[in-house]
């Protein structure tokens, strides 16, 4: 099987190193920066490399791509391999915005082939294992999500094209959807300190249904070292939370302490998922284009009660 990954960045070095664990694939990059091409040419044993990722896919017709590049680039490149056909996974935020999605969403249904939408956290077994445990009835019914997710003050540098909502916040935002089931409205949102990304972002929503979300996130701290990230579920009969790499302790009709599969790779987990799809030909769950959508709307609502 051929996999182009179109970005040799961060993202796209960490999808090389997996898709070359997992083995049996011929592999191509794209990365206009020649020297990061040349250094990923060196690292890995890449079947072909160009500066122009749209170039490299008439070329190299590869049998699904990973799209890695910087996020305006996501829906261009994703539209031209669907009409190829070509099945595309797309890094988050699969677009920058939600009226871009359902552009892609319309060409997915269009195309032979499929959209799996980058959202690794339904791919984590410890997420999965916490949203089992409210499937379960453990803890009654979901009354609030709640999640935390802090990150190192060098985010601000490396992704000043985009906001900590759309970079860091839709991990969240789409964890809460997968969980409650429905989409939320803001009630409150605030960045402090305002006007810049080196802040902490905090939002209160409800759902149609009466759920409450309290999502946060920080660019703040001054080093790599930070808190870990936490989600907690309150439930009608009681609690549960994930710190994240750690355990999930339940706190219901009885108490449990659940500690996680620290050897867990879900970006492998995703990418076997992909390539399954591919072999397939059919896109299975755990994420849609739909639910990249529904969290990009609630991610436009957000940013949008920002800036008013």
């Amino acid at each position: 099987m051929k996999i182009l990954v179109a970005g040799g960045g961060l993202f796209g070095r960490e999808h090389l190193k997996t898709l070359t664990a997992i083995g049996g694939l011929e592999l191509a990059v794209a990365e206009p920066r020649e020297d990061t091409r040349e250094k990923l040419h060196a690292d890995f044993a890449l079947a072909d490399t160009d500066a122009d990722a749209f170039a490299l896919v008439d070329r190299f017709r590869p049998d699904g791509i990973v799209i890695a590049t910087p996020a305006d680039v996501h829906a261009p490149l994703g539209l031209a391999a669907l009409e190829k056909p070509i099945p595309v996974l797309v890094e988050k935020p699969v677009a920058p915005d939600a009226k871009t999605m359902r552009g892609l969403c319309d060409a997915v249904k269009a195309s032979r082939a499929f959209l799996l939408p980058g959202h690794i956290l339904r791919f984590s077994a410890e997420h999965r294992q916490l949203r089992e445990v409210l499937a379960s009835g453990r803890i009654g019914k979901l009354l609030q999500f709640t999640s935390r997710r802090y990150r190192d003050a060098s985010h601000a540098d490396r992704y000043r094209d985009i906001d900590p909502v759309l970079m860091t916040m839709i991990h969240d935002i789409d964890l809460a959807l997968w969980f409650s089931g429905e989409p939320a409205r803001p009630i409150s949102v605030a960045r402090r300190p305002a006007g810049t990304p080196r802040s902490l972002t905090a939002a209160c929503l409800e759902t149609t249904s009466g759920v409450g979300w309290r999502l946060s996130t920080a660019w703040l701290h001054p080093g790599m070292d930070c808190s870990p990230d936490i989600v907690e579920i309150v439930g009608s009969d009681g609690s549960a939370e994930l710190t994240a790499g750690s355990h999930i302790e339940i706190f219901g009709r009885d108490h449990e302490r659940i500690p996680v599969d620290t050897k867990d790779d879900p970006l492998r987990t995703e990418l076997e998922c992909f390539l399954d799809c591919i072999r397939s030909g059919v896109l299975k769950p755990p994420v849609t284009p739909e639910d990249a959508l529904d969290g990009l709307v609630v991610a436009e609502a957000i940013v949008g009660s920002l800036r008013s």
